[in-house]
Formats: structure tokens, sequence, C-alpha cells
């Protein structure tokens, strides 16, 4: 036992270290501005449009059809149930993040909440501790990351995975150590719970991402410009490169 706990610390440590080293590479490049004032960092736009047309192509043919089909046959206390669950799963990352920001009461809180929901709601299918005044309280590495000084670095889609920045990317890296699914010792239970993951999110929020893919004028930049504004929204950074651009001719 004390060989495997040792053996998670030294990995969850080495994707700690392999994140922040992916984040300080990805810093050092200029941000421009779109039309909208937004300050991107996009020095690939090429190749990220052809990522994005891929990705466009995936959720056209199998992503969206897939999500129409769970939003039709599942019943919606069954959808409830999902979410929770999935939201239970995050716990662990939300708390060690809250840690390594220097959260102690944030970090407890959450500590209360995955143990309030795995006891009284059935292993966090139910969600009585939001009635005790322990709501859930996101916090990623992406975040932290930002908590300790490290700029977003430049903006790009992923394969499948849609848009990222080299912080939120190297703050992927160790969420994952910090899931509970990794340490399952079974690929294709953490494969399949991500999947639910991704079809559930996309069903959630159906409508608003049609609106981006397939009614703007330009999804590309649509979701773009969506994504930096409320990753920046979520971590914090309000540091001046992310700020809007000022109007140069407001009175």
């Amino acid at each position: 036992m004390k060989l495997r706990f040792a053996t998670r610390l030294g990995s969850v440590s080495r994707a700690v270290a392999a994140a922040a080293l992916l984040a300080l590479a990805g810093c050092a490049s200029s941000p421009t501005v779109d039309e909208s004032g937004l300050r991107i960092n996009d020095p690939y736009e090429r190749v990220n449009r052809g990522t994005h047309a891929f990705n466009k192509g995936a959720d056209r043919v199998v992503l969206r059809p897939v999500a129409q089909v769970y939003d039709a046959v599942t019943p919606g206390l069954v959808q409830f149930l999902i979410r929770n669950a999935l939201n239970h799963l995050e716990l662990p990352r939300d708390f060690a993040n809250h840690l390594l920001q220097g959260d102690a009461e944030r970090a407890g809180a959450t500590f209360l909440r995955f143990g309030v929901n795995t006891l009284v709601g059935a292993g966090g299918l139910l969600d009585p501790a939001t009635a005790f005044e322990l709501p859930k309280d996101d916090a990623d590495f992406g975040m932290t990351l930002t908590k300790w000084g490290l700029g977003e670095g430049i903006y790009y889609e992923i394969p499948l995975l849609g848009p990222s920045t080299v912080r939120h990317t190297a703050g992927r890296v160790v969420d994952i150590a910090f899931a509970p699914t990794t340490y399952l010792g079974n690929p294709v239970f953490g494969a399949v719970v991500q999947g639910v993951r991704i079809t559930e999110a996309r069903a959630s929020n159906f409508d608003a991402i049609d609106s981006v893919l397939y009614e703007s004028a330009d999804s590309y930049a649509s979701s773009r410009s969506i994504y930096l504004q409320s990753r920046r929204r979520f971590v914090g950074d309000s540091t001046p490169e992310n700020e809007p651009a000022p109007d140069i001719f407001a009175e």
C-alpha cells in the first residue's frame, strides 16, 4: 500500500513539474487584438483553423447526433444523477488545487462536500451537500498555474478536444493525475467516463454550441473568443495582456 501511494505521489509530482515547464515554454510570444478588442495569442491560426474544421466535422457526424440520442432516450432524472456523479468525480481535483493555491478554507469545504455526498448522497449520485451550504467550488491546475503567475501562452485547438491554451493544456495533464479514474486500474472505464462527460456537456449546451458552430459567420473566431473570455473569467486571469483593448474612439 505504501509503495502504491508513493508511486502515485511520484506520478503527480512529475505531472506537476512537466506541466509547469510546458506552461513556461509556451508563454514567450506576443498577443494581438481581434476585431472585438479581445487580446489573443494565436500565431498558428492557419493550422488551428484546419483543426477547427476537423473538430466541427467530428461534431456534426458523431458528437452532435450522439448527444441528441442521449438527450432523447435518457430520462431527466438519470441525466441529473449522471451530472451529479461526474461533478463528484471532480472533487479530488478541486480539493488538490485549492490546497496548491494555498486556500485551506475552500479545500476544507470541498473535502466536506465530498464526504457528505459520498456518505449521504448515495456515493455522489445525489447532492445533499449543496443544501448544507457546501456548493461545488471548481478549481483546476490551469487556475493554479494562473495563481502562481504563469501566463496562458498561445491559443490552439486540440483535435477532438477543442480550444485550449498552453497553460490550460498543462493544467489538464496534472488534473488527469488527480482524477480518481486514473487509479482504478482500468483505462477502459476511464475512457467511458470521459466519453459520458463529453456527451453530457454537449447535450446540456446543445443550442449554445450549435449557435457558435453552425450559425455564426466565423465559427473559429467565435469559439476562440468565447473560450478565451470564459476561461480567463474562470481562472481569474486579469493580467494586462488579457484585458480588452481600450477604445481609442471613446470620448
